[in-house]
Parts: C-alpha cells; structure tokens; sequence
C-alpha cells in the first residue's frame, strides 16, 4: 500500500471514529423514540439503483469501528449511473448543501442534509458539486424532490449515494423509516 494511500486511510479512519463515538446508537435497553409512540414520516429510496452496502457491520476495511463491529458502516450506499437523480425522502428544510460537514481534509464528499422534524435529518454524500434549483440551503422540499444528482465526490470508491439517517443526533438505521425494502427502478 503506498504512504498516500495509508495516510488516506487513516485519516478516514480518525473521522469516521469521531463521528462513531459521538453517534454510539440506542444502548441495550433503551426506549428509541419510534418506540415511545413518537412519529415519523414514512420515507422513500431517494434513488434507483443497486444497493453496494447495508446500514451496518461490513468488511470494507475504512469503515470506523462501532460497538462489537471492526467495520460499522452507518448509512446505505446505493449505484446507479452518474447523474442518477437524488430525491429528498421525506418533506422538510434543507439546511446543509455543500462539503460533508462531518469530515476535515480536502476529500470532503458533496452533500445534503434535510431536517424533517422530530430530530430526524436525512445525510446525502458523495453528489456532484452543484446546488440544485429548489434545493438551496432554507428551501422547503417535499418528498421526491430533486436534490442533487449522483455522483463520485470525497472518498468514494465509485459513483453512488450513500445515505443515511439521523436522529437526535445519533446516526440509525435508514432502513427504519422506507416504506419499501429496495429501490425502485
């Protein structure tokens, strides 16, 4: 492996373990706010596509340790071709448009991250870098909405969209909140 390479990949490592110990999850036993009869607008796949990697324990050696996994994966990846359009997964206010606001360094990805209410916000990465008409920072979407276009930004081992959920500021399972298993075509 060469020393760019390493340092990349350490450099991944540190800020995914950041954003990991400060996102832990629900602890055994406690009450997620789903359960606690608290609700939350039913999602859709923001794109089409074939699902690359699951919300959770991976082999994919850059992915932070979490818990009892060496790998944590906290988001699900989807592939489609470059320009696949993004779609908001549920309504609400974008309040981010721009380099990953959870990374430092130069090889930030593009994202775009959506409040719905009810602590819960939507994680778009890896778009091409452009702002999307009805898509700016403040701009009220509805659910399917363009947002963005797929793309290969930051550190990305090819065109896709990983996504994920957060809630009270704890990264879950996106899985959680779509109203179907799989992206439609």
């Amino acid at each position: 492996m060469k020393a760019s390479r390493r340092r990349v990949a350490a450099a991944v490592i540190a800020a995914f373990g950041i954003i990991a110990t400060m996102a832990p999850g629900y602890a055994p036993g406690a009450v997620s706010p789903v359960a606690a009869g608290i609700s939350y607008p039913r999602m859709i796949w923001p794109s089409t596509g074939k699902i690359t990697q699951p919300y959770g324990c991976t082999g994919f050696w850059w992915e932070p340790r979490r818990g009892d996994c060496k790998h944590f994966h906290l988001g699900i990846d989807v592939a489609d071709d470059r320009g696949t359009p993004i779609r908001a997964m549920a309504d609400g206010v974008v309040v981010h448009v721009g380099w990953d606001p959870f990374m430092r360094g130069d090889d930030r990805a593009w994202t775009v991250v959506i409040r719905h209410g009810n602590g819960v916000r939507t994680f778009y990465a890896h778009l091409q870098k452009r702002v999307i008409y009805g898509a700016a920072e403040g701009d009220r979407v509805v659910k399917g909405q363009k947002i963005g276009r797929m793309g290969n930004t930051g550190m990305s081992t090819g065109v896709h969209l990983h996504f994920a959920v957060i809630e009270d500021h704890e990264w879950v399972n996106p899985g959680r909140f779509l109203t179907t298993d799989a992206p439609q075509r």
